[in-house]
């Protein structure tokens, strides 16, 4: 089963408060491509952070982050763009998975799957991964996929993965 996770593409990351330097064009990028390539998928597997309002890792709470994606705003919503078309090919029949993080405000998740890794996940033979941003929550949840799930095959859409800092091999 070929599945393809899309890491975090919250509005806060694209255009808000915690805004990745190039993510609009990344998320754009993979908005396009779905067009052409969900029927290559199996499955599709969303993250998103989903934080409330006191979350540790804002910079108000201790942390080192401006306060983005507060669950039930704006800044949390999924990009609208690739929201239509994840909404389309769910319309469609096929799997698409949301799984949310970050939701306790005492600890931290940059990966949704650091504990388990839903079952969706552990019949891929094939994990494709995009997303924001590469060195952080892309990155974390691609190690703790490894770590999960050693035998999968993994791959990264560069051109659908935005960075904080300089870009680096994911895999």
């Amino acid at each position: 089963m070929k599945v393809l996770l899309i890491v975090d593409p919250q509005n806060d990351f694209i255009t808000g408060s915690l805004a990745v330097p190039g993510a609009k064009k990344a998320m754009d990028y993979l908005t396009e491509w779905l067009r052409e390539h969900h029927p290559e998928y199996d499955a599709f597997v969303v993250t998103l952070d989903q934080h409330p309002a006191d979350h540790c890792s804002f910079q108000v709470q201790g942390g080192q982050w401006p306060i983005h994606c507060v669950r039930y705003t704006v800044g949390a919503a999924l990009y609208p763009p690739l929201a239509e078309i994840l909404m389309n090919t769910k319309r469609s029949g096929a799997s698409v998975f949301f799984v949310p993080k970050a939701m306790s405000r005492h600890r931290d998740a940059y990966s949704a799957f650091e504990d388990a890794v839903p079952e969706l996940l552990l019949g891929a033979t094939h994990i494709d991964v995009a997303g924001l941003a590469g060195d952080y929550c892309v990155k974390a949840s691609i190690n703790d996929l490894r770590r999960h799930l050693p035998e999968t095959s993994m791959s990264t859409l560069d051109e659908a993965i935005a960075w904080i800092g300089e870009r680096e091999p994911l895999l």
